[in-house]
This record gives C-alpha cells, sequence and structure tokens, in this order.
C-alpha cells in the first residue's frame, strides 16, 4: 500500500521504510512557515455542525524530539468490519467485495476507476433471510468522486465524524437496496477516487456487495449477472471480527511531572494491524494500516492542571479527522486535521503538528481516530504540559 504518486496506489502505510509524496504532487499545497522555519500549523475544534468553535495556531516546540512513549493497552472491540480496497485500481466491471454479516457493522471501500470509460461504484445490500428487514445506518461518510485523493479521504472522514446518521433502509425478503441511494447517481470519471465508510446494523444476515458498474446501468440489476473480480497483489479486502479498538492507558498521566509524551498509533509494532480472512476465498490477509477501525483512545489525567494534546503524521502526507468527548459515547467536537488546509506533514525531518484542543488534568478526555484513505501511516498522539 505505497502512495507516491496518482497512479499508483493511494493508500500509504510505512513497513520499514518512510514514504513521502513526490514533490511535483505536494506542490500545489503550499506550507506557511514562520521565522524559526518552523511549518505552522493551526488546528480548530469544530462542532458537529460544522461550525468552528475554537481556533488555535500554535508552531511545533523544539522539545518535542525528547519526548518519551507512553504506554497503553489496547483491545478489539464492537461488530464487523468489511474492507474493500482489492483491487484498488479497478480495471473491469464486477463485484470488488462481498460477504455477509449480521448485527453491527461497518463497510470501508476504496477504489479507483482504472478504465477509460465512466463508472458507478456502489454498496449493495441483499436480505439473507425469508422475512423482510429493517437496516439501520448510524454513521457514514462518502467522498465526492475526485482525482485529488487527499482531498476525498478528508472529505470522508469530515462527513463519517459528524453527527450520526439516523437512516433506516427497508429491504423486502430476499430483496436487494443500496447502501445509499446517492450511489446511483455519482459518476466516476476515468482516474477519480471513490471512497466511502458506514455504520449499519442488521438483525437478519445481509451479504454486502461493492461492485463497479457501467454508469448507465444499475447496481442492483447488475449485481443479479456480476462476478467476483480477484484481488490485486495487496490483498487489502477482508473480514474482519471486532471493528473498534479501545485504547487505554493504565498509568495517569501528570502534565506537572511527566513532560511530553506520545503514544504511536497504527505502526505494526506497538499498534499491531488486525488479521482477518477473504471472504471470496477464505485466504487469511492482513490490514495493512488498520483502515476502517474506529479507535477509541482514553490516556486518564490527574491534577489541576492542563495538558496539550496534538497528532503527529510520522510517515508523510497526512489528510483526516477526529473526534474528542468527554466521555467514551458522549457527544463529541470534531477535529480536522489539519484545519488549515487539505493536508500537511511532507516536510521532512520537520515535526508538523495538528492541535487537538487543551483540557482539564482533572476532566476524562476521550478521543476517536481512524486511520483515514489516501494518507500516510503511522501517526503519533502526542501530550504536552500545557503553558
Amino acid at each position: 500500500m505505497k502512495v507516491i504518486s496518482k497512479n499508483l496506489f493511494m493508500f500509504a502505510v510505512v513497513l520499514g521504510l518512510t514514504m513521502r509524496l513526490s514533490s511535483a504532487e505536494a506542490a500545489h499545497q503550499p506550507m506557511e512557515k514562520d521565522k524559526e522555519g518552523l511549518v505552522k500549523i493551526e488546528q480548530s475544534l469544530v462542532s458537529a455542525d460544522g461550525k468552528v468553535k475554537q481556533p488555535y495556531s500554535k508552531a511545533p516546540k523544539p522539545g518535542i524530539n525528547t519526548m518519551q512513549i507512553w504506554p497503553v493497552v489496547s483491545a478489539d472491540v464492537g461488530g464487523t468490519l468489511l474492507f474493500s480496497d482489492s483491487p484498488e485500481m479497478v480495471e473491469q466491471d464486477g463485484i470488488l467485495y462481498t460477504d455477509t454479516v449480521q448485527g453491527k457493522s461497518r463497510i470501508l471501500y476504496y477504489h479507483l476507476n482504472a478504465t477509460k470509460l465512466n463508472k458507478k461504484i456502489a454498496v449493495v445490500l441483499e436480505n439473507m433471510s425469508s422475512d423482510e428487514t429493517d437496516v439501520s445506518v448510524s454513521r457514514g461518510g462518502m467522498g465526492t468522486p475526485s482525482d485529488d485523493y487527499l482531498s476525498v479521504g478528508k472529505q470522508t472522514q469530515t462527513e463519517y465524524f459528524k453527527a450520526p446518521k439516523l437512516d433506516r433502509i427497508h429491504i423486502f425478503a430476499n430483496g436487494k437496496r443500496l447502501l445509499d441511494s446517492k450511489m446511483n447517481q455519482l459518476i466516476v470519471e476515468p482516474g477519480q477516487l471513490v471512497y466511502g465508510v458506514f455504520d449499519f446494523e442488521t438483525k437478519v444476515p445481509i451479504k454486502v456487495s461493492v461492485v463497479m458498474l457501467p454508469a448507465e446501468d444499475d447496481p442492483v440489476q447488475f449485481l443479479n449477472r456480476a462476478r467476483v473480480l480477484p484481488a490485486d497483489s495487496h490483498r487489502l479486502r477482508g473480514t474482519f471480527v471486532g471493528m473498534d479498538r479501545i485504547v487505554k492507558s493504565e498509568q495517569t498521566y501528570d502534565s506537572s511531572k511527566d513532560g511530553a509524551v506520545y503514544i504511536p498509533l497504527a505502526d505494526d509494532k506497538k499498534d499491531e494491524y488486525r488479521t482477518g480472512i477473504d471472504a471470496t476465498d477464505g485466504s487469511i490477509v492482513k490490514n495493512y494500516g488498520n483502515y476502517g477501525i474506529l479507535y477509541k483512545i482514553h490516556i486518564p489525567t490527574k491534577g489541576m492542571g492542563k495538558t496539550k494534546y496534538y497528532l503527529m503524521p510520522r510517515g508523510g502526507v497526512y489528510a483526516g479527522a477526529m473526534t474528542v468527548g468527554r466521555a467514551m459515547n458522549s457527544s463529541k467536537d470534531m477535529l480536522l486535521t489539519p484545519v488549515d488546509r487539505t493536508f500537511f506533514g511532507e516536510k521532512i525531518n520537520v515535526n508538523e503538528l495538528a492541535e487537538l484542543g487543551t483540557y482539564n488534568d482533572f476532566a476524562s478526555t476521550w478521543f476517536e481516530f481512524s486511520p483515514p484513505g489516501a494518507s500516510n501511516l503511522p501517526v503519533n498522539l502526542v501530550l504536552m504540559p500545557a503553558e
């Protein structure tokens, strides 16, 4: 999953090497520098309705290089993740991934139209039972198809982390419906990327199929004659049980004593990648990057001081969103990473930080994070005393 140019794979993961976006592609998003030559980073708390609540503008601290790793433990919980990213560059019509789920589930699909014709890429739900049923969609985001892959990645995460969706899809016995009706109107031009993430819940077995089809065809009808396409060499598709990862620290952080610390995310060392099954052939697969996994992160703090939180990309360019709340299941504010431009992290040997806010140590703070499509990994969550 290397992402170096628009003609290569647009997911990015560090596998022992540091990936960087080519300078030619990065040039369309110039970075602003402060007097010390450090990249100026701004970040805002954005409420679920998209309103900016409180802007921030800070430069990375020189002492950030001396921070220590903070120990955490994690547990994979929740329902089932369906991950569809292979073939990533789709050269023919067909089924890109399919499996049957029941209960709480999430689908992440990430595909590029590598043909010379306009296409549709859609998710079809098929009721596998003899009873009619409702599928409840609680959360979802789907970026507008584009050849600006970082923008698509950020738009999808922004939509996903907004206020919860309350969609209900009624499916007759043995019937089929689109996961989102807009999928039948979205035209994917050659070279454009489609990226979507949806959380849903079913009471009966539902077969989920991601398909690419001619622009003039209907996705539901097309599925009746479509065949499953083989995976590409990267094999980034599969079914993974436990779609959420709870990350906690058994040690309490004290901003007055512990200084700057960090927690690696999605590095496959301290934070291991998930293993699952490709339901189309039964093979064991690895989710390089933990794409589609929703992290719920809580580091307990103590004292009467305040702690600043940052997100630091370590693998190259990065464009995404997160949330912050006072409890794991409380109302949340959205955080854009970064807020002032589409992406950051392309500067070599410069510690760029997206500020996630400053919070009282006597209160509980929870973050939601999920590796965004088209961005490089890993990242660090940084904590440091507020001045």
